[in-house]
């Protein structure tokens, strides 16, 4: 009988420590910051003329969980087409998911105010190597580019 006793505690234990360990995985926190870079911009529509982009940097940050800060997101492009220097600038953070921003973006052309619209930043859940857009409400203003490098956590 101690024998069978005895197994029957071992199934027991190892049946527990399996138990907690699955559930322990299953408790692992989800990331809700998020970050994205590149250093490989694609395109710009200026006013819904269409150029391909030469060079830029675009850095994107964003939390799509509720924290107890609140949930907020960066967004600044700067790339240069046709022969001018542009910047997408999120100015006000509307909402946020893993995927988009939606807010309130400044667009400058050349350092000049040219244009505050509503617009979305969607595509940013995708890996390295694919690619993000931002358009504005009206498809008239927009941004894209390769996501050269990312950080979730």
């Amino acid at each position: 009988m101690s024998v069978k006793k005895w197994v029957i505690g071992l199934m027991t234990a190892a049946l527990l420590s399996l138990t907690l360990l699955i559930s322990g995985a299953a408790a692992a926190p989800v990331t809700s910051v998020h970050s994205i870079w590149s250093t490989k911009p694609i395109q710009v529509i200026d006013n819904g003329t269409a150029y391909k982009a030469k060079a830029g940097n675009v850095i994107i940050s964003w939390t799509n969980e509720p924290l107890s800060s609140g949930d907020s997101g960066f967004f600044n492009a700067i790339v240069q087409a046709n022969g001018s220097q542009y910047e997408f600038r999120l100015v006000s953070f509307g909402s946020s998911t893993n995927d988009e921003i939606v807010g309130k973006f400044d667009i400058y052309k050349n350092s000049t105010l040219v244009a505050s619209v509503a617009g979305t930043a969607y595509g940013l859940s995708q890996p390295v190597g694919s690619y993000f857009k931002f358009y504005d409400t009206t498809q008239q203003w927009h941004v894209s580019a390769y996501i050269t490098s990312r950080f979730d956590y």
